[in-house]
């Protein structure tokens, strides 16, 4: 990954917290919401989750190639999304798999980058996933291998 692709990949995070704080802002969490419009709640959750779904994937990736790479830039970073696996937590999601997680195939949860992949068989999440109760927001991506990860230093 480029220093502009992590520096506009860092833009459009802030500007989904952004939004994110916004929709979450003091004012909007004293209105008194009626018992009738908690689908509302649910259905705002879903089209947030929706819209951040990129960055809700790639993310956790990213940091971790950031964490393990003490070269890229963004490594100082990482702490700054924070808040978002906040929002995730609180809204009751979970993720599928971690981050170059050695994971067993079970295609009811992962979608393999490659149509031949079994289930039962071992793969690596190359970008996590995520559900909500019994319900697949979005499939864990996973794959045979792991990313190679470029030491500039080396």
């Amino acid at each position: 990954m480029s220093e502009f692709s992590i520096f506009s990949w860092i833009l459009t995070v802030a500007v989904a917290i952004a939004l994110l704080a916004l929709f979450h802002s003091p004012r909007s969490s004293q209105r008194d919401i009626p018992s009738t419009r908690l689908s509302s709640k649910a259905q705002f959750q879903r089209e947030t989750f929706e819209q951040l779904q990129t960055l809700l994937v790639n993310y956790p990736s990213a940091a971790h190639m950031a964490i393990q790479n003490p070269h890229l830039p963004a490594r100082n970073l990482v702490a700054l999304f924070t808040p978002l696996e906040h929002l995730i937590h609180q809204w009751g999601y979970e993720s599928i798999g971690q981050p170059w997680q050695a994971v067993v195939f079970d295609p009811q949860l992962h979608q393999p980058d490659q149509l031949d992949i079994q289930p039962g068989e071992t793969v690596y999440v190359r970008f996590i996933g995520y559900r909500n109760g019994d319900e697949i927001l979005c499939p864990a991506k996973v794959s045979r291998t792991l990313p190679q990860i470029s030491n500039p230093q080396s």
